[in-house]
């Protein structure tokens, strides 16, 4: 079951980057209802990131922050191909949440700071 849910990731990973990088380029290219099915693609191949790895700690952070930047740019995509400028101000507050988990992701684990405690300590104690 775990090689399964490996193999899963090493295929949709991949799918999620080509989606992602169409939809920004369909954006670009302003070829909206293309961009919008790139753009739903996008955000199911996240969630689907998200599903995969529901209960692996670390990863799970990075995928929550890495999706709320999926929906931050698929909501901008869609507020300038559809000129809907009140869905940016929705990317926004997406944003923010995105860079909140974004920290959340990088600060250090309470795990990791017991232990540089402990060495800390050790130092201190001349050991």
């Amino acid at each position: 079951m775990k090689q399964a849910a490996r193999f899963s990731r090493r295929v949709v990973d991949p799918v999620n980057s080509v989606a992602w990088f169409a939809m920004d380029g369909l954006w670009l290219a302003e070829l909206a209802w293309p961009a919008y099915v790139a753009t739903g693609l996008t955000l199911l191949t996240g969630a689907t990131l998200l599903a995969l790895d529901r209960r692996a700690g670390q990863r799970m952070n990075d995928d929550l922050a890495l999706n709320a930047w999926m929906w931050m740019n698929a909501l901008w995509a869609i507020s300038d191909l559809g000129g809907f400028p009140h869905v940016r101000r929705i990317a926004l507050g997406v944003g923010l949440v995105g860079a909140v988990l974004l920290l959340n992701a990088i600060r250090p684990a309470n795990r990791r700071r017991k232990n540089l405690h402990r060495f800390r300590k050790m130092r201190v104690a001349g050991r």
